[in-house]
């Protein structure tokens, strides 16, 4: 892809919604998907130091992170279709590489720091890893919309079928495959989230159109949504310290990592 302008043909957004910056509720449910995201983390690294005895990885609160993730991913599906509707002549692919590169870049950032503390369980390609990839192809994800529900099908029919096979090796984890024992606080391959994506790309349109002409909210952000969309609006910069914080506060405890 070059960098000329990207045509996206997201077909039906109301006019109207190119007169809104942003939408609050969408940062709002964003912002709660943080603090779920947060309190999941946490418990993780009480179980990996042994501190929480339980098992975050299956049960309640296996459904707890994935509810948590399918919501993430899911918005990013319905922002990208927000932006395209706010630049209807197309939004230049520089500004998706500048964002999925910029996101692809904090997520090595992530995978150095995480490698030394959890060893073979460090952050090799996790959600800011995926979402920068997801950015960098939102071109191509737009243009499916009108196929978006069956391509989302059987993406996640894929990655479902992945996730039984195990190779010796890191390098196929953005696919899916993961090594025997590879259990990560923070693992999200392209099969089958990118499927979650493409969902949130086909309600994007049908989201606006419902705003704009059936149930009608506030433009002003109500006083009461103001802390979830002040988390929201800032979810990558708490992605990137939440962890640092939890990590700092329990070595200051004295709990051991390595």
């Amino acid at each position: 892809m070059t960098g000329r302008s990207a045509q996206t043909p997201v077909s039906g957004p109301p006019a109207a919604a190119k007169e809104w910056p942003r939408l609050w509720e969408i940062d709002a449910l964003r912002g709660l998907a943080v603090v779920a995201m947060v309190i999941y983390h946490a418990m993780w690294d009480l179980m990996f130091t042994g501190l929480y005895a339980g098992d975050v990885t299956s049960g309640g609160w296996r459904l707890f992170a994935r509810t948590t993730a399918t919501t993430f991913f899911l918005l990013v599906g319905v922002s990208m279709t927000l932006l395209t509707a706010r630049h209807p002549q197309g939004v230049p692919y520089r500004r998706w590489a500048q964002r999925g590169l910029k996101l692809l870049a904090w997520g090595m950032v992530i995978s150095l720091i995480t490698w030394p503390l959890f060893g073979r369980q460090f952050i090799a390609y996790g959600v800011l890893h995926f979402i920068g990839t997801a950015l960098l192809l939102a071109p191509l994800l737009l243009r499916w919309r009108t196929w978006a529900v069956p391509l989302a099908v059987v993406l996640i029919g894929i990655g479902l079928v992945l996730v039984e096979y195990r190779f010796d090796t890191l390098w196929l984890l953005p696919l899916g495959v993961r090594p025997a024992h590879y259990l990560s606080v923070d693992y999200f391959p392209l099969l089958p989230w990118l499927g979650v994506i493409l969902l949130g790309v086909w309600l994007g349109p049908l989201y606006l159109e419902a705003r704009t002409h059936r149930f009608p909210l506030p433009r002003e952000t109500p006083l009461w949504a103001r802390p979830a969309v002040f988390l929201g609006r800032h979810s990558l910069i708490i992605y990137l310290l939440h962890q640092p914080l939890i990590i700092a506060v329990l070595l200051l405890l004295g709990v051991r990592f390595f």
